[in-house]
């Protein structure tokens, strides 16, 4: 190869590793060169569905809050669930000594729903009850021992509930 064609191919390869440089400045801000492909990618939207807010969140929240203490063994409410999930709630105290006990259950957005009152064991006290929403039911019970299950079934209506227990005596 004459010293001429040396020559050439030298700077020939200098000019194309200089072109090809030239994008990679570190200069995030620099405009891509014309016919650039973007090698960002756009996140994809979430695989879970979007939820919906509970309506019934919060319903009685205040009327547990002004509940003085000692007025109530035990207290649990909360919603049968958002929009597309609801389902049946189970209400378990393990602490509960055997005795007599009287369980106060609200309700609202069904027209009633079925309660079950039990052991934490499963014994049954009881038959099933149909309870009517937007009333408050008062149920007296003898707890045989220890542990006490309440269980709460809307038939898949949303709503929300509260379940109290105070000792009888």
């Amino acid at each position: 190869m004459s010293p001429s064609t040396r020559t050439f191919c030298s700077l020939a390869i200098v000019a194309v590793a200089a072109i090809a440089l030239t994008g990679c400045t570190g200069d995030d801000d620099a405009a891509p060169s014309p016919g650039a492909v973007a090698s960002e990618t756009t996140p994809s939207p979430s695989a879970s569905p979007s939820v919906t807010p509970d309506p019934w969140a919060g319903y009685f929240d205040d009327e547990v809050a002004t509940a003085a203490p000692g007025d109530f063994l035990w207290q649990s409410w909360g919603t049968f669930g958002d929009p597309g999930g609801v389902a049946p709630f189970r209400s378990d105290n393990q602490t509960i000594d055997p005795g007599a006990y009287a369980v106060t259950i609200d309700c609202a957005g069904p027209q009633a729903v079925t309660g079950r009152i039990s052991t934490s064991a499963g014994t049954a006290i009881g038959e099933p009850l149909v309870l009517p929403c937007q009333a408050s039911t008062q149920v007296q019970i003898d707890l045989p021992e220890r542990g006490l299950l309440v269980e709460l079934d809307s038939d898949r209506e949303p709503g929300a509930f509260l379940i109290r227990v105070s000792a009888r005596g």
